[in-house]
């Protein structure tokens, strides 16, 4: 008898891959107060496909979507960054470590825009395709 593959559990309980249970629980409380349960796990994992899709070295995302978390890559990086500006200093830490290597690569690969407003945030200052 053929069973469905098995979803892992982290994905069940939209939990973030490599941060502690005390931050899972500051991250739910941010999510139940501002968002919804599980928009931290998928906007993660949104920004990691983002970062790690196939194609060549440099990346032109579409950044100009407005199609709510996380199908606008501006506003899934942005609702992260609001989480972290919402937790406490030291689940802000762990969540800035999962995010920091996906940061880096971004940035490895994407285009500085010389034309973006200056007041942007830094992942809103690269080059996309409309």
């Amino acid at each position: 008898m053929d069973l469905p593959a098995r979803t892992p559990r982290s994905a069940e309980r939209g939990a973030v891959p490599g941060v502690s249970s005390s931050t899972l629980a500051a991250i739910a409380r941010v999510e139940r107060r501002r968002y919804w349960h599980g928009m931290t796990h998928s906007a993660v994992n949104h920004w990691r496909r983002t970062v790690y899709q196939r194609g060549p070295w440099i990346i032109y995302p579409r950044l100009d979507e407005d199609l709510g978390c996380c199908d606008s890559l501006l506003y899934c990086r942005g609702s992260l960054e609001t989480v972290c500006l919402l937790l406490p200093p030291r689940a802000r830490r762990e969540l800035r470590a999962v995010l920091a290597p996906l940061d880096a690569r971004f940035l490895a690969r994407t285009l500085n825009d010389p034309y973006a407003a200056p007041d942007d945030p830094w992942w809103g200052r690269r080059l996309g395709r409309p």
